[in-house]
């Protein structure tokens, strides 16, 4: 009690203050380290994820991977389509007559 006592009434004020801004930084700290769990969770479900697909042997894996490889090309051949047109138009390729985008 001889704390409070001794305690100049003209400190109050920054004292309240004080405390209002450890309570506000906690609240932002309990935000923030709520969101980096979910980011790690997320980054480390990723790489469990990638572990157990190289643990399983070539049988577990070799259709994800032949999946993937097709998506790859699927979408490359994509691009490749929807940009020749405009590429076609200024380098004339052997590309562009097989495919016809030069009459």
């Amino acid at each position: 009690m001889q704390i409070l006592q001794s305690l100049d009434p003209a400190l109050l004020p920054y004292i309240a203050v004080g405390c209002a801004l450890l309570c506000a930084a906690l609240i932002v700290l309990g935000f923030v380290l709520h969101a980096l769990s979910g980011i790690f969770e997320l980054a480390f479900g990723a790489l469990q994820l990638a572990v157990e697909l190289l643990q399983g042997g070539p049988v577990a894996w070799c259709g994800c991977a032949l999946l993937l490889l097709a998506l790859a090309a699927g979408a490359g051949g994509l691009y490749l389509l929807l940009n020749a047109p405009s590429s076609c138009a200024e380098y004339a390729t052997q590309f562009c007559l097989w495919f016809g985008f030069l009459s």
